[in-house]
């Protein structure tokens, strides 16, 4: 499966320049998803919904710019419950 987003996009989220940041950009963006997924209960799908790619966003840069581990922002789980698996 392809990312859901582009180093690019993610570099021009957060107003970043340059190829530094780029291998932790990466493992950010796989955290993201890795935690978008947990609370998904399933895995993104293959053409990620706008709201999904926003979430994964803003998870990016709170990991980026929050590194002392504080709670996630309450909007991430905002963009993503509509797309949530319900298994009862």
């Amino acid at each position: 499966m392809a990312e859901p987003l582009t180093l690019t996009e993610i570099k021009e989220y957060l107003r970043i320049d340059g190829e530094e940041e780029n291998s932790l950009l990466t493992a950010l963006l796989s955290a993201a998803i890795s935690h978008s997924e947990n609370y998904l209960q399933a895995p993104l799908p293959s053409e990620t919904p706008t709201p999904v790619k926003q979430a994964l966003l803003i998870l990016i840069g709170h990991f980026y710019e929050q590194r002392a581990g504080e709670d996630i922002p309450n909007v991430v789980y905002v963009l993503l419950s509509p797309y949530r698996a319900h298994l009862w």
